[in-house]
């Protein structure tokens, strides 16, 4: 009997003992104490179990926040352009594959453009002219992006982007002679198109993302619409122009030859996970 109890008092320590174990902790197979006997588990193997799942609308939902910052210094025989915009767009986006993300940005920008022209009377004389323009606007645009490869453990990703937009800017002639200039009479533009362009990414952890647009690399179609008024007679008409963008409008200006080059600016931003 005594024999009994011993083997009965045994066979429940073991049981203890496997339950009080931590195999995933330790990273060791199971490991039981059975009737005196230790035996280890032949199909047990070290599973990592997140300590708290993450619900599958954190994994695949994103928000985040990007700035555009641009400077220019244009020159041609007879105008000189300068000025400079900021602009601030909010998104938000879902994770449809490991590889391809769809998402909408919205957002503003402010400009202040300064122009002077140089002309020259019928009498040889020259005299100039300057105005200054700002620039308030706003934009919506819905993107794919499609991860081509990864560097560095997965921590840079190299996406190709493709988006289209449409938009409204509002002028405000702000010191100046408008007579004869573009903003002679004009209300307001409509901005669309579609592009397509490189981003580069680093993932600092799990929620945060850091990311660079590369516009200057793109290519696509551009449309404006602008809106005018007769100051005299108050008619209203439209003027519509397109162009297809080889680089961005705003690296195309080096390339043509009455321009000098003085164009810098940086798109970028952070992509946050919940």
């Amino acid at each position: 009997m005594k024999k009994i109890y011993t083997s009965i008092l045994a066979a429940v320590t073991g049981m203890l003992t496997m339950m009080a174990q931590d195999p995933i902790s330790e990273g060791v197979m199971g490991v039981a104490t059975v009737a005196g006997e230790t035996q280890t588990a032949p199909d047990s193997v070290a599973v990592e179990v997140p300590v708290q799942e993450i619900p599958l609308w954190k994994q695949k939902l994103y928000y985040g926040y990007n700035f555009d910052i641009y400077f220019h210094h244009d020159s041609k025989t007879d105008k000189k352009e300068n000025g400079w915009s900021i602009a601030f767009t909010p998104e938000i986006g879902w994770k449809l594959k490991e590889r391809i993300y769809l998402g909408l940005r919205f957002g503003g920008a402010y400009s202040d453009t300064y122009t002077t022209t140089n002309y020259i009377k019928d009498d040889g004389t020259k005299y100039e002219e300057s105005i200054r323009v700002m620039h308030g606007s706003w934009e919506a645009a819905p993107y794919v992006r499609y991860r081509m490869k990864t560097l560095f453990n997965d921590k840079v990703g190299i996406w190709l982007e493709a988006h289209l937009y449409a938009g409204m800017e509002f002028p405000r002639v702000k010191d100046g002679v408008v007579t004869g200039t573009d903003y002679d009479g004009l209300r307001h533009s409509v901005t669309y198109g579609c592009q397509v362009s490189p981003v580069i990414t680093y993932r600092f952890n799990r929620k945060s993302t850091f990311q660079i647009f590369f516009s200057i690399m793109s290519f696509g179609y551009s449309g404006t619409t602008r809106f005018y008024e007769d100051a005299v007679t108050g008619d209203r008409h439209k003027e519509y122009s397109n162009d297809i963008i080889i680089f961005s409008g705003k690296l195309k200006n080096l390339l043509v030859s009455q321009f000098t080059p003085g164009m810098y600016g940086l798109k970028f931003g952070v992509q946050k996970n919940f």
